[in-house]
């Protein structure tokens, strides 16, 4: 995720907050908060409950910030406290966390699609970033296993690169990452088809 234009990026906003100007951590707050609820309902799908794992998330970026190496890349990091916390809220409550890794590459081997296979094109990815509000692409992506919401927020909502969403989902393999994101369009696109007929087919 770029900064604003004009606007500081997080690394520098970083180092200022450990020289004690929080001013400049409300700038990271600010820049942040949205795309961080968005990412952790997408894990959890409970509003209230994603507005209380955020705010803990920002709660503990702030403990641990003067900690921080400011080598390092600082968004990957908070979305890495995003996904614990929202993981550790949903085992707290016994809940299924996601699709078992190896039930999703036994559907994936089923296909000739190779492991290094990229996502379908940018015109896929723009149509979806235009219909993100739309109320059936919301339902679709609710019937979705949780680690294909998650790269689809990540990388089609959100932007962010498959070398940081990797590092974000626990170290996956850019092969695995990019087959999966295959997949996860796929899958979507037989929903909306399902539940929108022609004006589901016209979303991707």
């Amino acid at each position: 995720m770029e900064p604003p234009p004009g606007q500081a990026v997080d690394e520098v906003l970083v180092a200022q907050c450990q020289q004690g100007d929080f001013a400049a951590f409300e700038i990271l707050y600010d820049r942040y908060r949205r795309p961080i609820l968005a990412y952790i309902y997408q894990i959890t799908r409970n509003y209230d409950e994603s507005a209380c794992i955020g705010q803990d998330v920002f709660l503990r970026v702030f403990e641990h910030l003067g900690r921080f190496d400011i080598t390092r890349r600082f968004s990957t990091w908070l979305y890495t406290i995003a996904r614990n916390a929202s993981i550790d809220y949903l085992q707290s409550r016994s809940r299924k966390v996601m699709v078992g890794f190896t039930d999703l590459d036994r559907d994936e081997d089923s296909t000739s699609i190779a492991a290094t296979a990229a996502a379908p094109g940018i015109s896929v990815d723009a149509k979806l970033s235009r219909v993100e509000s739309n109320k059936l692409l919301a339902a679709a992506l609710a019937e979705l296993p949780q680690i294909y919401r998650e790269i689809i927020e990540l990388v089609i909502f959100q932007e962010l690169s498959y070398e940081d969403a990797s590092v974000i989902l626990g170290g996956m393999s850019l092969g695995t990452l990019r087959s999966r994101m295959f997949h996860a369009l796929r899958r979507l696109r037989a929903i909306l088809q399902a539940k929108g007929g022609e004006n589901g087919e016209n979303l991707i």
